[in-house]
């Protein structure tokens, strides 16, 4: 595997495609929304493209293994995934790396950014190359629209829960219909 600065600065170059990112501004303050979206495991509750996480905290340089619901109700699979945790800078940033399939390396990030007056804008961003990916771009390309739109619908559950009961917990979220029980 190559390093992550030589992956990413290829990644960069490459012309396979053009990043698939969002950003959703909620009011929960940084510190509050980063020490909950740490908790990787609790994920599959309030951000409805995971399945299952089998992390529980983001650490960086671990792998990040998990299973990604499919990106339409009625097709009949569950995805499993592993990365590295390549970049860790709490509460701002956390960065993986995807290279379990041959011809296939994608960067993702969660970004959070502090606005001020307890608002955070929360972004998700991805890209991706290779022989492998461009075989199957199109699919590659709806699923990461599926986990940027879910993931930013999951930061707005987030808010939600957050003006509701001024904290965030996975207590206070009712488990996903499809979520594995514990």
């Amino acid at each position: 595997m190559k390093g992550a600065e030589t992956a990413r600065a290829e990644l960069d170059r490459s012309r396979d495609m053009k990043p698939v990112h969002g950003t959703v501004d909620v009011h929960v303050p940084i510190d509050t929304l980063w020490n909950f979206f740490r908790q990787a495991s609790s994920w599959p509750r309030w951000n409805h493209c995971f399945y299952w996480v089998h992390n529980r905290d983001l650490v960086q340089n671990q792998q990040l293994i998990w299973c990604f619901q499919p990106i339409r109700p009625w097709y009949m699979y569950k995805m499993p995934a592993i990365a590295k945790i390549v970049e860790m800078d709490p509460p701002n940033r956390v960065t993986w790396h995807v290279t379990a399939l041959p011809g296939f390396f994608a960067r993702h990030s969660y970004l959070l950014e502090d606005l001020g007056d307890g608002i955070t804008r929360f972004a998700s961003w991805e890209k991706a190359m290779g022989a492998g990916f461009r075989v199957t771009k199109k699919f590659w390309i709806a699923h990461f629209e599926f986990v940027c739109r879910e993931s930013l619908e999951g930061g707005k559950r987030l808010e939600s829960v957050y003006r509701q009961s001024g904290r965030l917990g996975s207590d206070l979220f009712s488990r996903h219909p499809q979520e594995p029980n514990e």
